[in-house]
C-alpha cells in the first residue's frame, strides 16, 4: 500500500512506560485505507465487466454494503495507529495498548479523522557491567541438622510397628484392622491388615463416628459404622447407596521411626556408612540448587538497585492483583470464609504491590539478558520438562505432552524453562568474573 499519505501524530506522558497517542489521519488517507480495504475483502470475488481485483472502489462498496464498513473501518486504526507509534518512535517499545474502543469514533470514507489511544511501553533496562556485581557463593554442604533431619524423616516414612499387649487404641497407640463393606447383608470389597489412628477417618465413615468407636478399642474387638458409597467407589451399583463398614481389630500397635540399621535393610544398601554417603550427597546437591537459586535472586536484585528503571503502574498492580486473587481462592479452598480472604489480604495488599514490581523487574532483567546472551529454548529442554513433570506425575510422558498441546500450555512452558535458563546463566556470568577478579593478582 503506497505510504504517500502520511498522518500526523503526537504523544504525551501520562506516566512511567504509559503514553496518550494523539493521531490526526488526512481524508485522503481514510479513503486510501477503505479502498484498501474493499479490495482485501473483494479478493477473489468474481465482478462482471471487471478483471479480478480490478474493480473500482465504488462498485465493491455497492456489492459488499453496509458491512464492509465496519472492516474497513478496523482496517483504519489498526493501519494507522501502527504508523502512528512509529511516528512518534515507539513502534518497537510498545507492550500492549490499553483498552482502545474503535466504536467512539465516527469513521466514514473521505472524511478525515482524529482519535487517541494509549500503550504501555516496553521499561528502560540497562545491564551493568559483570564485573561490577558481587555475589558470594555460599556454603552448600549438608550440615549435620540437615542430615538428621533427612534421617528422622526417611525414619518416619520406613516406620516399624509394634504389638501392645493388652494395649487400647488412643492418640498415641494405632489398630491393625480387617475390615468388609456390606450393603442389604451382601459383602462387597473388603481389605485386610489395614493401618488406622484416631483422625484418620474411614472411607464414608462419619469422622466424630469413627474415632469414637475406635477410642478404646482392643484386639480381637469389633464394631460397625455406616458409611455412605459415593462416586468413585469401586462397586459401581452401591454408588449413591449407604451400608455397613464391619470392622475388626486385630493388633493394638506402637510406632516408632525405623533405625539407621533398618533403613539400610529397607532400602537395600550395605551400611549405615552408605546411607550417610547418599544422603549426603542428595542434601548437598539440593543445597547447591537452592543457593543457585539464592544467588541468581540476589543478582537480580543488585542489578535493580545500581541500575533502577521504572514500569508502567497499571501492570504492577494488574500483577498484584492477580496474585492477591490467587491468594484469597486458596484460603477459600483451604475452608476460610470469603470474609476472612478478603480481610487477610487487605492486611497484605501494600506488601503483594511491592512483590509484584520486584517480579515484574527481575523479569524484565531476565528477559534483556536472554536477548543479549542469545539464550534459547531448544526441543532437548522441552523434552527434558516433559520427562521431569511425567516423573513427578507418576504419568506417561505422551500423555504429559498431549495434556500441555490440548491446554495451549507449551508456550507457558517454554517461558518457565526460557527463565530457569536465564537465571543459570547470570550466576555463571557472575561466578566467572568473580573467579577471573580472584586469578588477576596472580597473573600480575
Amino acid at each position: 500500500m503506497s505510504k504517500s499519505l502520511p498522518i500526523e501524530a503526537d504523544k504525551t506522558e501520562l506516566g512511567a512506560c504509559h503514553y496518550k497517542i494523539s493521531v490526526k489521519v488526512p481524508a485522503e488517507r481514510v479513503t486510501e485505507e477503505f479502498d484498501h480495504a474493499y479490495k482485501s475483502a473483494s479478493r477473489g470475488m468474481k465482478i462482471p465487466g471487471f478483471r479480478p481485483g480490478k474493480a473500482p472502489a465504488s462498485v465493491l462498496r455497492q456489492l459488499l454494503g453496509e458491512g464492509i464498513q465496519e472492516h474497513a473501518a478496523e482496517h483504519l486504526f489498526e493501519h494507522t495507529s501502527g504508523d502512528a507509534l512509529g511516528a512518534v518512535g515507539l513502534r518497537n517499545e510498545v507492550l500492549r495498548m490499553l483498552d482502545f474502543d474503535p466504536s467512539q469514533y465516527t469513521v466514514e470514507d473521505g472524511v478525515a479523522l482524529e482519535f487517541e489511544f494509549e500503550v504501555e511501553t516496553m521499561p528502560q533496562v540497562e545491564l551493568p557491567e559483570w564485573s561490577e556485581i558481587n555475589v558470594e557463593p555460599g556454603e552448600t554442604e549438608a550440615s549435620e541438622n540437615q542430615m538428621q533431619e533427612a534421617l528422622n524423616g526417611l525414619g518416619q516414612n520406613h516406620a516399624k510397628f509394634e504389638e501392645v499387649e493388652g494395649g487400647s487404641v488412643d492418640e498415641e497407640l494405632l489398630a491393625e484392622i480387617d475390615l468388609v463393606y456390606t450393603l442389604d447383608g451382601e459383602d462387597g470389597p473388603d481389605a485386610k491388615e489395614l493401618k488406622f489412628g484416631l483422625g484418620s477417618p474411614l472411607y464414608g465413615a462419619d469422622p466424630e463416628k469413627y474415632d469414637e468407636a475406635l477410642r478404646g478399642a482392643q484386639a480381637e474387638s469389633e464394631f460397625e459404622l455406616e458409611v455412605d458409597f459415593n462416586e468413585g467407589f469401586s462397586k459401581e451399583e452401591w454408588v449413591g447407596k449407604q451400608g455397613i463398614a464391619k470392622i475388626k481389630v486385630l493388633k493394638v500397635l506402637s510406632q516408632r521411626p525405623a533405625t539407621k540399621e533398618e533403613l539400610c535393610e529397607s532400602l537395600g544398601l550395605e551400611s549405615p556408612e552408605i546411607l550417610d554417603e547418599r544422603l549426603q550427597a542428595r542434601i548437598s546437591a539440593d543445597n547447591a540448587q537452592q543457593e543457585r537459586e539464592r544467588q541468581a535472586h540476589e543478582i537480580l536484585a543488585t542489578i535493580v538497585e545500581m541500575r533502577p528503571f521504572e514500569l508502567p503502574a497499571r501492570m504492577i498492580e494488574e500483577e498484584a492483583a492477580a496474585t492477591t486473587k490467587s491468594n484469597k481462592e486458596r484460603m477459600i479452598q483451604q475452608g476460610a470464609t470469603e470474609e476472612q480472604a478478603e480481610e487477610e489480604a487487605a492486611k497484605h495488599g501494600d506488601k503483594m504491590v511491592e512483590d509484584a514490581e520486584k517480579r515484574l523487574k527481575h523479569w524484565f532483567i531476565l528477559r534483556k539478558v536472554g536477548q543479549l546472551q542469545k539464550v534459547r529454548v531448544t526441543s532437548k529442554d522441552l523434552d527434558m520438562a516433559y520427562r521431569s513433570i511425567s516423573a513427578q506425575q507418576q504419568v506417561d510422558v505422551k500423555m504429559v505432552k498431549t495434556f500441555y498441546k490440548e491446554q495451549n500450555m507449551v508456550d507457558n512452558l517454554r517461558g518457565e524453562i526460557l527463565e530457569s535458563k536465564v537465571r543459570s546463566t547470570i550466576v555463571d556470568i557472575v561466578a566467572k568474573n568473580r573467579e577471573e577478579r580472584a586469578a588477576a593478582p596472580l597473573e600480575a
